[in-house]
């Protein structure tokens, strides 16, 4: 059993890039573990903080923790929509930069895609990081991410359109692969881009994976099936959604699930 926090933050200002969201976020992580110091690993939506490597570490290491934060991460002349995985003992486990990167990203962000998929070995599971449309978008990254030995997989987004179909879309991946998720966006704020203002931005940021505490509760499902995947979500404010979340237990029903539906591999007994 693990417990995760999804944080949703309002940047500071309403400005993504502001240089005191680094601040802001390690208030946040702080007050989380105030209201919950068993949380093992918390996450942040992409671009959020966007700077401070290095006191996201330090404060890693402090609270003895595992963090998501989205990092605009510089590189060898490129910049990268990055998200990295902080360890509890202050190191990076590692950085998935995201692959397919929109227009605003290329044309005013000035992002470089990035170019492979990554799981993360950790002592609370093997990690997948699907970061916003790289995971509910094209098909294939979930299913790459799963095949990899993803346990959970983590879903740090920013919404400025659509957000309401992103429920709908993280159901139909969680289904589909049987695998927790935990995706996480900024609070609603007024996103502005050039002359444009988008009001309906960030919020709902969700947790969402197999409903069952048993093995039992699992087949009693097939008789009578309930589709209440969604195991908590947050409303539009800044806040943060704390879960338990049960990989083990979750990897069982995975192997039963492809078992019984397209007699892939064996239910071990």
């Amino acid at each position: 059993m693990v417990k995760v926090a999804a944080i949703q933050p309002r940047p500071i200002n309403d400005e993504l890039r502001h240089p005191k969201n680094v601040q802001h976020a390690i208030e946040l992580l702080e007050d989380c573990l105030r209201a919950d110091e068993e949380v093992r690993i918390a996450c942040f939506p992409e671009y959020f903080p966007w700077h401070g490597e290095a006191e996201l570490a330090k404060e890693a290491r402090e609270l003895g923790i595992y963090v998501i934060a989205g990092i605009a991460e510089e590189h060898e002349g490129r910049l990268y929509n990055s998200c990295v995985l902080f360890g509890p003992d202050g190191s990076i486990v590692g950085r998935q930069r995201k692959l397919n990167l929109g227009l605003m990203e290329r044309r005013d962000f000035g992002f470089s895609p990035g170019r492979e998929l990554k799981v993360f070995d950790t002592d609370i599971g093997r990690i997948g990081i699907g970061v916003c449309v790289d995971f509910w978008g094209p098909p294939n990254v979930g299913r790459e991410l799963v095949e990899m030995g993803a346990e959970i997989i983590f879903n740090p987004s920013f919404f400025f359109i659509f957000r309401e179909i992103w429920r709908c879309l993280l159901l139909a991946r969680a289904v589909e692969l049987m695998v927790p998720i935990v995706a996480v966006d900024t609070a609603q704020f007024p996103f502005r881009l050039r002359d444009r203002v988008f009001k309906r931005c960030g919020g709902l940021s969700c947790i969402i994976g197999p409903p069952w505490r048993s093995e039992e509760e699992f087949l009693a499902w097939w008789r009578e099936p309930k589709f209440n995947w969604v195991l908590g979500q947050l409303g539009l404010e800044e806040d943060w959604l704390i879960r338990d979340i049960d990989l083990r237990l979750a990897k069982r029903f995975r192997a039963i699930w492809r078992y019984r539906l397209l007699g892939e591999g064996e239910a071990e007994e």
